[in-house]
């Protein structure tokens, strides 16, 4: 039997997970400090509201439309206006199952076999696997930490762009630098989608959690540029901590020719997958009342735990870098004799789990990463980061 080339060759666990299954399997201690799922990180659901909007969104007559109903598209666009004051247009709004899903979408959308699209590096994992199942390749462009903060590579940007290159993929808030994007990026990044004719694709998912300080970069710019054809991506997995519910949203902004070819394009994809339930949309506006709740727990988690991580005297040569918005946290450190084995080390020596650098392909050529979540509960935090900032620097 042949299968598909757009799915691994090898889909085995790697090392650490399968040492992390074993530990497991074992009872032994384990401090998670990978943890990304809120539903197990002990924050208080108002179930029952939820049971109850999704109840009656039950009843609801089945209506399907390719952009999603109208209701959903209207709560969305009001989400939006209580984040700033530029208003969205309900019309121009298409709901997914998933912020992967909506990838999919645009993937098809854009182009054929063969396309490809810019991707940030360091990142999380998955725009790659999403392209490569659609055919597409991603390629990446830097990000750098320079004067205290992560950047883009501009230039490095413009150069990468060829001929079978269709969309620039942007994550803001980044995801894990936590980089929020200001407008000289942003106007840089629309010029040059303007200029060669390519899409920007805006993944704002955690643009709800900025850090103090950094509320001002909170903007959903994407939805309100008209330079170029930007798609704008966001779901309730993170704006409302909802991630079971499988409702994302993209929006279509840029000039109004574009806008108006893009989505009759979008509604044929659309149409033919129907895949948001009628529920979850007739009861979005309720769910994004009930996440209100839920983000405003996990900001307040997310400021303890960053304290709790910052508060610690760590030795010269360890930095926890600053953080600009996000679920998760960077702590730098000096480049191990072997960066493969530590994750393992840690986890036999001290039970910590902390995803390590080249996971998000981290430059590594003068220093060591690790990615850290800030979303466990506070006293498991405080274990686990407390056993990293013991054993880590015997290690490394």
């Amino acid at each position: 039997m042949n299968f598909s080339t757009r799915i691994p060759a090898s889909l085995d666990d790697n090392p650490l997970a399968r040492a992390v299954a074993s530990r497991r399997a074992a009872g032994l201690p384990l401090y998670d400090l990978t943890l990304s799922n809120p539903t197990q990180a002990g924050f208080n659901y108002p179930t029952a509201e939820i049971a109850a909007a999704l109840a009656a969104g039950a009843k609801a007559l089945y209506t399907p439309d390719p952009r999603g109903s109208l209701t959903a598209r209207e709560a969305i666009a009001e989400y939006y206006h209580g984040r700033g004051p530029d208003a969205v247009d309900p019309s121009q709004l298409h709901l997914t199952a998933s912020t992967s899903e909506a990838y999919g979408f645009l993937f098809k959308l854009l182009g054929d076999a063969g396309s490809e699209v810019l991707a940030p590096r360091p990142s999380y994992p998955l725009i790659e696997h999403l392209a490569a199942l659609e055919g597409w390749s991603a390629r990446p462009y830097p990000m750098h930490f320079r004067d205290n903060a992560w950047q883009i590579d501009h230039a490095a940007l413009a150069a990468a762009v060829t001929p079978a290159t269709r969309a620039i993929a942007l994550i803001h808030p980044h995801n894990p630098t936590g980089k929020m994007i200001r407008n000289t990026d942003a106007h840089a990044l629309l010029e040059l989608c303007a200029e060669r004719g390519l899409a920007l694709f805006a993944d704002e998912v955690f643009v709800d959690y900025p850090a103090p300080g950094h509320e001002i970069h909170a903007q959903a710019f994407a939805a309100h540029h008209t330079t170029a054809l930007v798609f704008a991506l966001g779901g309730l997995s993170k704006s409302c901590a909802l991630p079971q519910l499988k409702l994302a949203w993209i929006h279509v902004g840029g000039p109004a020719a574009l806008i108006a070819t893009a989505q009759s394009r979008l509604d044929f994809i659309t149409d033919s997958y129907l895949s948001v339930g009628t529920p979850v949309q007739a009861a979005l506006p309720q769910l994004f009342e009930i996440g209100a709740g839920l983000r405003a727990q996990i900001q307040k988690r997310l400021a303890e735990n960053a304290a709790a991580l910052t508060s610690l005297p760590w030795p010269g040569g360890f930095t926890v870098l600053p953080r600009e918005a996000g679920w998760c946290a960077l702590l730098r450190r000096p480049l191990a004799p072997d960066e493969e084995s530590l994750p393992l080390k840690l986890l036999d020596r001290a039970g910590v789990l902390a995803h390590p650098g080249y996971f998000f392909d981290f430059e590594s050529d003068s220093c060591g990463y690790h990615v850290i979540s800030l979303l466990p509960e506070l006293e498991e935090f405080r274990r686990g980061v407390n056993a990293l900032y013991e054993w880590l620097p015997r290690l490394a």
